[in-house]
């Protein structure tokens, strides 16, 4: 499978400071990239060079098989943005926000309507976007950046601040979007929507890239790889760290079938432990 994108040594220089070191990873079809990192870390930089806004001071960005600074007008057309703030036509409707964007690619306007359904805004699709909640305009936001069907999506701060129905809405959506194939890149300090939606994390500190791994590698090397189960025992209450071997596993099993487990949960470190010790590093 070839990648979706490929970074190489790609590095941003201000002046003398470097915002962006040497960075290089790839993606692939229906990969979901958390990009995290403390404040000033680099992470809008590297947004903005992936998206073709922002130029390298060296290194190669390759998206679609095509380079981000030659061949920009081939990637854009492919692609889907949503930026942290609102840019939306606040006076317009929210069936004429997507209808422009429909006409700009090409997209037939019977797309609209199932995806207004599917983000529970079909019922508003006449009202001035002006009126709607914070949650609303960001439904329709990511509903404009998918409705011309781009295989990579880039997302800054996607639910940031938003109602839980809101989040949920967008959180499935984006997920069903990664099943079929898309590729999206996001960055938040939410550490449960990132959990919810990123199989692959990239932390970066300073300008570097110091860790790009599966989310699910990460939980394990920084946590303990055992699960801690509470059960009601001979003697009284115990609490044991066991580790998830077959022999293991058919106890806690027997243990619930006996009514006994108390409480069960996986000793894997969380995201947000994850990060404070990556900062730390």
């Amino acid at each position: 499978m070839e990648p979706i994108i490929t970074v190489n040594r790609l590095t941003k220089k201000y002046g003398d400071r470097i915002a962006v070191n040497d960075i290089s990873f790839s993606l692939y079809p229906g990969q979901v990239l958390g990009l995290l990192g403390p404040n000033g870390a680099g992470k809008t930089t590297t947004m903005r060079m992936l998206m073709g806004l922002s130029q390298p001071s060296s290194g190669s960005i390759t998206i679609f098989g095509h380079d981000i600074r030659t061949d920009a007008k081939l990637i854009h057309p492919r692609i889907g943005v949503v930026f942290e703030r609102s840019n939306l036509l606040e006076n317009l409707s929210a069936y004429q926000n997507l209808a422009l964007f429909c006409r700009l690619y090409g997209t037939p306007l019977s797309e609209i309507q199932p995806l207004l359904e599917r983000m529970d805004l079909w019922s508003r699709a006449q009202e001035p976007v002006k009126n709607f909640s914070k949650g609303m305009k960001q439904r329709l936001l990511i509903s404009r950046a998918l409705i011309h069907r781009p295989p990579l999506l880039f997302l800054d701060e996607p639910a940031s601040g938003l109602d839980p129905i809101s989040a949920k809405i967008i959180w499935d959506y984006l997920k069903e979007q990664a099943a079929h194939g898309t590729t999206i890149i996001l960055t938040s300090h939410d550490m449960v929507e990132v959990d919810e939606l990123c199989d692959m994390i990239g932390f970066i500190n300073q300008g570097h890239l110091i860790t790009f791994e599966r989310t699910s590698v990460l939980k394990s090397q920084y946590g303990q790889g055992t699960i801690r189960i509470t059960y009601q025992s001979e003697q009284g209450i115990a609490v044991e760290n066991l580790e998830p071997t077959p022999e293991n596993l058919q106890r806690i099993h027997s243990l619930y079938a006996e009514k006994r487990i108390i409480n069960l949960r996986s000793m894997e470190a969380s995201l947000a432990e994850i990060f404070q010790k990556l900062c730390e590093s």
